[in-house]
């Protein structure tokens, strides 16, 4: 009996680490990086490619899921690119499903059906990022030019900032949650 439950056990075992190693490997389209180590949303220089290559925010895999990235992106999908006159009670910094729902509506409009996996990674940074603008002509970024809104956002020392919903500047970070719902 023990040589028939050792004879299967190695097949199985070895088919169990292959699975999980594939499913380990297997990431969101727009999740391309992992993590990228900053604690904050930052860039430096010429702010228009400045979201080229920030962190995930997502709902699974653990990916900033409670965080100020997330409060911002949030303040996009719901405010900033809402047409529905803008969903504030659920920016709360919490990525949960309706923030993943809102995403992929987002990444199939502003991006392609394709990239539109719920999670935000450096390509649907990358996409949003291309709405950030100068609107005073001193070479620094001063809002995010949504469809529907502005958000008021600026860089300080490499590091973006935003107003929460009690107008308290929040920086824009993966590793805390400050932010304030409406």
């Amino acid at each position: 009996m023990r040589s028939v439950l050792r004879k299967t056990a190695v097949p199985l075992t070895a088919t169990l680490l292959t699975l999980g190693i594939s499913a380990s490997m297997t990431t969101p389209a727009s999740a391309s990086n992992s993590y990228n180590g900053n604690t904050y949303i930052q860039g430096a220089g010429d702010f228009t490619d400045d979201w080229t290559d920030e962190g995930i925010v997502a709902e699974f895999g653990g990916y900033n899921r409670n965080s100020n990235a997330t409060c911002l992106w949030q303040k996009i999908v719901f405010w900033a690119d809402s047409s529905s006159g803008g969903h504030r009670d659920q920016i709360d910094g919490y990525f949960g499903h309706n923030t993943t729902i809102a995403t992929h509506a987002w990444q199939s409009k502003y991006m392609s059906p394709i990239d539109a996996d719920g999670s935000v990674g450096k390509n649907t940074w990358a996409a949003a990022g291309k709405q950030l603008r100068d609107t005073d002509d001193d070479g620094t970024v001063d809002k995010y030019d949504g469809r529907y809104r502005d958000i008021a956002i600026s860089r300080v020392n490499g590091v973006y900032h935003f107003a929460d919903a009690d107008g308290n500047d929040r920086k824009a970070s993966y590793d805390a949650r400050t932010c304030t719902i409406v």
